[in-house]
Protein backbone atom coordinates (compact mmCIF):
# COMPACT_ATOMS: atom_id res chain seq x y z
CA UNK A 1 0.00 0.00 0.00
CA UNK A 2 1.25 3.50 -0.84
CA UNK A 3 2.71 5.62 1.95
CA UNK A 4 0.76 8.53 3.43
CA UNK A 5 2.88 11.12 1.60
CA UNK A 6 2.49 9.27 -1.72
CA UNK A 7 -1.27 8.97 -1.27
CA UNK A 8 -1.46 12.67 -0.44
CA UNK A 9 0.51 13.55 -3.59
CA UNK A 10 -1.73 11.31 -5.71
CA UNK A 11 -4.86 12.93 -4.26
CA UNK A 12 -3.49 16.42 -4.99
CA UNK A 13 -2.79 15.46 -8.60
CA UNK A 14 -6.26 13.90 -8.95
CA UNK A 15 -8.11 16.84 -7.37
CA UNK A 16 -10.12 19.14 -9.65
CA UNK A 17 -8.91 22.72 -9.17
CA UNK A 18 -12.44 24.02 -9.76
CA UNK A 19 -14.47 22.02 -7.20
CA UNK A 20 -11.51 20.91 -5.01
CA UNK A 21 -12.75 17.29 -4.95
CA UNK A 22 -11.44 14.14 -6.63
CA UNK A 23 -12.25 14.39 -10.33
CA UNK A 24 -15.39 12.71 -11.58
CA UNK A 25 -15.28 11.58 -15.23
CA UNK A 26 -12.04 13.52 -15.82
CA UNK A 27 -11.50 15.25 -19.18
CA UNK A 28 -8.29 16.84 -20.47
CA UNK A 29 -7.80 19.95 -22.60
CA UNK A 30 -5.10 20.82 -25.11
CA UNK A 31 -2.66 22.25 -22.51
CA UNK A 32 -2.68 18.93 -20.60
CA UNK A 33 -4.64 19.99 -17.49
CA UNK A 34 -7.62 17.86 -16.44
CA UNK A 35 -10.89 18.66 -14.65
CA UNK A 36 -14.21 17.07 -13.77
CA UNK A 37 -16.31 16.88 -16.92
CA UNK A 38 -19.26 18.59 -15.19
CA UNK A 39 -17.04 21.33 -13.68
CA UNK A 40 -15.41 22.15 -17.02
CA UNK A 41 -18.72 22.22 -18.90
CA UNK A 42 -20.15 24.50 -16.23
CA UNK A 43 -17.01 26.67 -16.51
CA UNK A 44 -17.23 27.16 -20.30
CA UNK A 45 -20.99 27.64 -20.20
CA UNK A 46 -23.61 26.54 -22.76
CA UNK A 47 -22.45 26.07 -26.38
CA UNK A 48 -23.00 28.67 -29.07
CA UNK A 49 -26.36 28.70 -30.79
CA UNK A 50 -24.57 28.21 -34.13
CA UNK A 51 -23.62 24.51 -34.60
CA UNK A 52 -20.66 25.45 -36.81
CA UNK A 53 -19.10 27.50 -33.98
CA UNK A 54 -19.73 25.14 -31.04
CA UNK A 55 -16.47 23.17 -31.28
CA UNK A 56 -14.30 26.18 -32.15
CA UNK A 57 -15.29 28.43 -29.24
CA UNK A 58 -12.12 29.50 -27.41
CA UNK A 59 -11.63 29.60 -23.62
CA UNK A 60 -8.73 30.00 -21.18
CA UNK A 61 -7.53 27.17 -18.92
CA UNK A 62 -8.48 28.00 -15.27
CA UNK A 63 -4.94 27.04 -14.16
CA UNK A 64 -2.44 28.20 -16.78
CA UNK A 65 -4.66 30.51 -18.90
CA UNK A 66 -3.66 28.64 -22.09
CA UNK A 67 -6.33 28.82 -24.80
CA UNK A 68 -8.36 25.74 -25.68
CA UNK A 69 -11.44 24.98 -27.78
CA UNK A 70 -14.62 23.24 -26.70
CA UNK A 71 -13.97 20.55 -29.29
CA UNK A 72 -10.59 19.70 -27.73
CA UNK A 73 -12.13 18.12 -24.60
CA UNK A 74 -11.08 14.46 -24.36
CA UNK A 75 -11.94 11.87 -21.68
CA UNK A 76 -8.87 10.89 -19.64
CA UNK A 77 -9.62 7.20 -19.03
CA UNK A 78 -6.19 6.45 -17.55
CA UNK A 79 -6.60 9.19 -14.94
CA UNK A 80 -10.14 7.96 -14.28
CA UNK A 81 -8.80 4.47 -13.52
CA UNK A 82 -6.18 5.87 -11.14
CA UNK A 83 -8.84 7.92 -9.33
CA UNK A 84 -11.03 4.81 -9.00
CA UNK A 85 -8.10 2.93 -7.48
CA UNK A 86 -7.40 5.86 -5.15
CA UNK A 87 -11.04 5.94 -4.03
CA UNK A 88 -10.93 2.20 -3.33
CA UNK A 89 -7.72 2.62 -1.30
CA UNK A 90 -9.21 5.50 0.72
CA UNK A 91 -12.37 3.47 1.32
CA UNK A 92 -10.30 0.62 2.72
CA UNK A 93 -8.40 3.05 4.94
CA UNK A 94 -11.69 4.56 6.11
CA UNK A 95 -13.08 1.12 6.95
CA UNK A 96 -9.93 0.31 8.90
CA UNK A 97 -10.22 3.63 10.75
CA UNK A 98 -13.87 2.95 11.58
CA UNK A 99 -12.97 -0.46 12.95
CA UNK A 100 -10.31 1.08 15.17
CA UNK A 101 -12.79 3.71 16.34
CA UNK A 102 -15.35 1.03 17.15
CA UNK A 103 -12.76 -0.74 19.26
CA UNK A 104 -12.03 2.49 21.09
CA UNK A 105 -15.73 3.16 21.61
CA UNK A 106 -16.12 -0.20 23.29
CA UNK A 107 -13.90 1.10 26.07
CA UNK A 108 -16.26 3.43 27.93
CA UNK A 109 -14.95 6.69 29.31
CA UNK A 110 -14.49 6.96 33.07
CA UNK A 111 -14.51 9.95 35.41
CA UNK A 112 -10.94 11.12 36.01
CA UNK A 113 -11.81 12.26 39.55
CA UNK A 114 -13.91 9.33 40.81
CA UNK A 115 -13.12 6.52 38.35
CA UNK A 116 -16.84 5.84 37.81
CA UNK A 117 -18.54 5.37 34.44
CA UNK A 118 -19.63 8.62 32.75
CA UNK A 119 -23.29 7.72 32.22
CA UNK A 120 -24.82 11.16 32.96
CA UNK A 121 -24.83 14.46 31.04
CA UNK A 122 -24.93 17.83 32.84
CA UNK A 123 -27.11 20.20 30.78
CA UNK A 124 -25.95 23.24 32.77
CA UNK A 125 -22.23 22.74 32.06
CA UNK A 126 -22.46 20.58 28.92
CA UNK A 127 -20.22 17.86 30.41
CA UNK A 128 -20.25 14.10 30.87
CA UNK A 129 -20.31 13.23 34.59
CA UNK A 130 -20.62 10.20 36.86
CA UNK A 131 -23.14 9.59 39.65
CA UNK A 132 -20.71 10.79 42.31
CA UNK A 133 -20.16 14.11 40.44
CA UNK A 134 -23.95 14.58 40.46
CA UNK A 135 -24.41 13.82 44.18
CA UNK A 136 -21.28 15.17 45.82
CA UNK A 137 -19.23 17.12 43.27
CA UNK A 138 -19.47 20.51 41.59
CA UNK A 139 -22.49 19.39 39.54
CA UNK A 140 -24.69 18.80 42.57
CA UNK A 141 -28.13 20.30 41.99
CA UNK A 142 -27.61 20.74 38.24
CA UNK A 143 -30.02 19.60 35.55
CA UNK A 144 -28.74 16.15 34.50
CA UNK A 145 -29.99 13.29 32.31
CA UNK A 146 -28.88 9.86 31.14
CA UNK A 147 -26.48 9.86 28.20
CA UNK A 148 -28.76 7.52 26.24
CA UNK A 149 -31.71 9.93 26.67
CA UNK A 150 -30.07 13.17 25.51
CA UNK A 151 -27.59 11.95 22.88
CA UNK A 152 -30.19 11.54 20.04
CA UNK A 153 -31.25 15.18 20.33
CA UNK A 154 -27.68 16.47 20.25
CA UNK A 155 -26.87 14.11 17.40
CA UNK A 156 -29.66 15.75 15.35
CA UNK A 157 -28.28 19.21 16.20
CA UNK A 158 -24.82 18.16 15.04
CA UNK A 159 -26.24 16.78 11.79
CA UNK A 160 -28.14 20.03 11.20
CA UNK A 161 -24.91 21.96 11.78
CA UNK A 162 -23.21 19.75 9.18
CA UNK A 163 -26.01 20.48 6.68
CA UNK A 164 -25.63 24.24 7.13
CA UNK A 165 -21.84 24.05 6.77
CA UNK A 166 -22.23 22.00 3.59
CA UNK A 167 -24.47 24.72 2.16
CA UNK A 168 -21.77 27.29 2.94
CA UNK A 169 -19.16 25.01 1.39
CA UNK A 170 -21.22 24.67 -1.82
CA UNK A 171 -21.69 28.44 -2.01
CA UNK A 172 -17.95 28.94 -1.46
CA UNK A 173 -17.13 26.43 -4.24
CA UNK A 174 -19.52 28.19 -6.65
CA UNK A 175 -18.00 31.59 -5.88
CA UNK A 176 -14.48 30.17 -6.37
CA UNK A 177 -15.45 28.69 -9.76
CA UNK A 178 -17.05 31.99 -10.79
CA UNK A 179 -13.90 33.89 -9.77
CA UNK A 180 -11.73 31.49 -11.77
CA UNK A 181 -13.96 32.09 -14.80
CA UNK A 182 -13.64 35.86 -14.35
CA UNK A 183 -9.84 35.54 -14.32
CA UNK A 184 -9.95 33.58 -17.58
CA UNK A 185 -12.45 35.88 -19.29
CA UNK A 186 -10.63 39.06 -18.30
CA UNK A 187 -7.77 38.21 -20.69
CA UNK A 188 -10.11 38.15 -23.70
CA UNK A 189 -10.51 41.81 -24.52
CA UNK A 190 -12.69 43.42 -27.14
CA UNK A 191 -9.80 45.66 -28.17
CA UNK A 192 -8.47 43.05 -30.64
CA UNK A 193 -11.72 43.10 -32.61
CA UNK A 194 -11.39 46.88 -33.16
CA UNK A 195 -8.05 46.34 -34.90
CA UNK A 196 -9.27 43.46 -37.12
CA UNK A 197 -9.93 45.27 -40.44
CA UNK A 198 -6.65 47.22 -40.48
CA UNK A 199 -4.44 44.95 -38.36
CA UNK A 200 -1.36 45.50 -40.52
CA UNK A 201 -1.66 49.30 -40.06
CA UNK A 202 -2.66 49.22 -36.42
CA UNK A 203 -0.16 46.64 -35.10
CA UNK A 204 2.14 49.20 -33.46
CA UNK A 205 -0.77 51.15 -31.97
CA UNK A 206 -2.25 47.93 -30.62
CA UNK A 207 1.02 47.03 -28.92
CA UNK A 208 1.15 50.46 -27.35
CA UNK A 209 -2.33 50.12 -25.87
CA UNK A 210 -1.64 46.57 -24.69
CA UNK A 211 1.42 47.79 -22.81
CA UNK A 212 -0.80 50.31 -21.01
CA UNK A 213 -3.31 47.58 -20.26
CA UNK A 214 -0.64 45.28 -18.84
CA UNK A 215 -0.21 47.16 -15.58
CA UNK A 216 -4.00 47.51 -15.18
CA UNK A 217 -4.44 43.82 -15.95
CA UNK A 218 -1.90 42.81 -13.31
CA UNK A 219 -3.66 44.87 -10.65
CA UNK A 220 -7.09 43.45 -11.50
CA UNK A 221 -5.90 39.85 -11.75
CA UNK A 222 -4.01 40.20 -8.47
CA UNK A 223 -7.20 41.28 -6.69
CA UNK A 224 -9.11 38.39 -8.26
CA UNK A 225 -6.42 35.89 -7.27
CA UNK A 226 -6.42 37.20 -3.70
CA UNK A 227 -10.18 36.70 -3.60
CA UNK A 228 -9.76 33.20 -5.06
CA UNK A 229 -7.16 32.37 -2.39
CA UNK A 230 -9.46 33.67 0.39
CA UNK A 231 -12.30 31.51 -0.90
CA UNK A 232 -9.96 28.50 -1.01
CA UNK A 233 -8.96 29.13 2.62
CA UNK A 234 -12.62 29.40 3.67
CA UNK A 235 -13.38 26.17 1.79
CA UNK A 236 -10.66 24.30 3.70
CA UNK A 237 -11.96 25.71 7.00
CA UNK A 238 -15.50 24.55 6.21
CA UNK A 239 -14.24 21.06 5.29
CA UNK A 240 -12.43 20.85 8.64
CA UNK A 241 -15.57 21.74 10.64
CA UNK A 242 -17.72 19.36 8.58
CA UNK A 243 -15.28 16.48 9.10
CA UNK A 244 -15.13 17.19 12.85
CA UNK A 245 -18.92 17.16 13.23
CA UNK A 246 -19.42 14.10 10.99
CA UNK A 247 -16.88 12.10 13.00
CA UNK A 248 -18.69 13.15 16.19
CA UNK A 249 -22.07 12.09 14.73
CA UNK A 250 -20.72 8.66 13.82
CA UNK A 251 -19.27 8.08 17.27
CA UNK A 252 -20.75 6.67 20.43
CA UNK A 253 -23.28 8.52 22.54
CA UNK A 254 -20.49 9.68 24.85
CA UNK A 255 -18.43 10.96 21.94
CA UNK A 256 -21.48 12.84 20.63
CA UNK A 257 -21.95 14.62 23.94
CA UNK A 258 -18.32 15.28 24.84
CA UNK A 259 -17.94 19.09 24.55
CA UNK A 260 -20.99 19.05 22.23
CA UNK A 261 -22.04 22.60 23.07
CA UNK A 262 -18.59 23.86 22.26
CA UNK A 263 -18.68 22.04 18.91
CA UNK A 264 -22.09 23.47 18.05
CA UNK A 265 -20.97 26.94 19.10
CA UNK A 266 -17.88 26.72 16.90
CA UNK A 267 -19.92 25.60 13.89
CA UNK A 268 -22.49 28.38 14.40
CA UNK A 269 -19.70 30.95 14.49
CA UNK A 270 -18.55 29.95 11.01
CA UNK A 271 -19.48 32.58 8.45
CA UNK A 272 -18.81 32.83 4.71
CA UNK A 273 -17.15 36.11 3.93
CA UNK A 274 -18.74 37.20 0.65
CA UNK A 275 -16.09 38.86 -1.54
CA UNK A 276 -16.69 42.44 -2.53
CA UNK A 277 -17.85 42.98 -6.10
CA UNK A 278 -15.00 43.94 -8.42
CA UNK A 279 -15.52 46.05 -11.52
CA UNK A 280 -14.02 44.36 -14.58
CA UNK A 281 -14.50 47.40 -16.80
CA UNK A 282 -11.31 48.40 -18.58
CA UNK A 283 -10.13 51.80 -17.38
CA UNK A 284 -7.46 52.35 -20.02
CA UNK A 285 -8.95 54.56 -22.74
CA UNK A 286 -8.21 54.11 -26.44
CA UNK A 287 -9.39 55.84 -29.62
CA UNK A 288 -9.55 53.12 -32.22
CA UNK A 289 -12.45 54.61 -34.25
CA UNK A 290 -10.66 57.96 -34.79
CA UNK A 291 -7.43 56.15 -35.62
CA UNK A 292 -9.29 53.84 -37.99
CA UNK A 293 -10.77 56.69 -40.04
CA UNK A 294 -7.46 58.56 -40.09
CA UNK A 295 -5.62 55.54 -41.43
CA UNK A 296 -8.35 54.82 -43.97
CA UNK A 297 -8.02 58.38 -45.25
CA UNK A 298 -4.26 57.96 -45.53
CA UNK A 299 -4.75 54.66 -47.35
CA UNK A 300 -7.10 56.21 -49.88
CA UNK A 301 -4.68 59.08 -50.37
CA UNK A 302 -1.86 56.60 -50.93
CA UNK A 303 -3.94 54.59 -53.42
CA UNK A 304 -4.89 57.77 -55.30
CA UNK A 305 -1.22 58.74 -55.56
Amino acid sequence: MASASTSKKMREEATCSICLHLMAEPVSISCGHSYCQACLLRFVGPPSSLPSEQDTETFSCPQCQALFQRGSLRPNKQLGSLIAALREQEQQQQQQLEQEEEQEQEQELSCEEHGERLHLFCEDDGQLICWRCERHGQHKGHNTALVEDVSPGYREKLQEAVRKLRQLEEECTNQKAFTAKQIAQWKRQKIQADFHNLRSFLREEERSYLRKLESEEQRTLQRLRVREANLGQQSRKLKYHIRELEERCQGSAQKVLQDVKGALSRSQDVRLETPEALSLEIQTQYKVPELYFELRKRLRSHQGT
